[in-house]
């Protein structure tokens, strides 16, 4: 894998000016699965045959290379990253999904794409500074959906639902502590366990990719980061229409369900050419090792589609 790798910087990390390369991502989150080398390949031939566009940066990359290759991966996050906290969900995320990515298997240049890509992409949302509290990110979520039906259109406008006086007052008072990590993760997956949507499955694979950098940080850059998260994640969840959660019950029902095996769930992942599908069944699996809980299998078996829908 690693020379699909090197291979990949030849491409440009984002296509038509807005949307976001997920090759790189892709070809980990397989590997990851435990797709073999001939897999990796078809998926990386498909791409480069596919008229992609190419990377117009070279020259920055390279600087950026020679960092890395210099300093180290760890010295060249810990420098970068403190620049960068401050707009985790830039491109919904995912340039922060492949910087964690990157960091997982400890490759070089796509560790130096990544933090080129996020800032060079870099996108800051009005976002309000949260008066730290004792409410927790499930309690924003209670408050934004009990707004009057309709008050969240399912949106891309990231940038108007951030100022939004709704938005404002739910984040007031909301806790930031040594347990506001585990809140995004555990709010992440609850948010697409009810909603299973396109932007609360970014929410997953976002809230993994803070987890994976903030391992990597100092731990003042871990707390800065986390607590830019916290209100990019009510933002991005009043996006996908701010959907009520599930209750403890049906939360314990989901549970508590027959789910397939994870060995089913990562073959059905595989054989799938969707990214965002490899990606969320790989995180899924991923967190479910790390905390146990049954509702990442739940939504890994549901995006292959050996859970249904609904």
């Amino acid at each position: 894998m690693p020379e699909l790798l090197d291979a990949e910087l030849a491409f440009s990390p984002s296509f038509m000016g807005r949307f976001s390369n997920h090759l790189a991502m892709a070809l980990v989150a397989l590997h990851q699965l435990g797709a073999p080398p001939a897999v990796l390949r078809s998926v990386f031939d498909a791409h480069a045959a596919g008229d992609p566009e190419l990377r117009d940066d070279w020259d920055v990359l390279e600087t950026r290379l020679h960092e890395v290759a210099r300093d180290g991966i760890v010295a060249t996050v810990r420098a970068r990253v403190p620049e960068l906290v401050t707009h985790p969900a830039s491109q919904l995320f995912h340039p922060v999904i492949r910087l964690g990515y990157a960091l997982d298997v400890g490759h070089e240049g796509q560790v130096a794409a990544a933090l080129l890509d996020w800032e060079r992409r870099r996108h800051v949302l009005a976002a309000p500074d949260t008066t730290p509290g004792s409410r927790r990110l499930p309690d924003v979520a209670a408050d934004l959906a009990r707004r009057s039906p309709g008050s969240w259109e399912h949106s891309f406008d990231l940038d108007s639902i951030s100022r939004h006086p709704d938005l404002r007052a739910a984040l007031t008072g909301v806790a930031l502590d040594e347990h506001t990590l585990d809140d995004v993760s555990s709010f992440a997956i609850a948010a697409h366990t009810a909603a299973d949507d396109f932007i609360t499955l970014h929410l997953v694979t976002g809230a993994r990719a803070i987890r994976t950098v903030s391992e990597w940080v100092d731990d003042d850059t871990a707390r800065r980061l986390v607590a830019h998260t916290v209100p990019a994640m009510a933002i991005a969840y009043a996006a996908a229409g701010a959907p009520q959660l599930l209750s403890p019950d049906a939360v314990d029902a989901v549970r508590r369900s027959s789910l397939p095996t994870r060995e089913q769930i990562a073959e059905r992942a595989i054989s799938d050419r969707d990214p965002h599908v490899i990606k969320l069944a790989n995180v899924a699996l991923v967190e479910e090792t790390r905390t146990g809980d049954p509702l990442y299998r739940y939504s890994a078996a549901r995006v292959v589609g050996l859970v249904s829908r609904g």
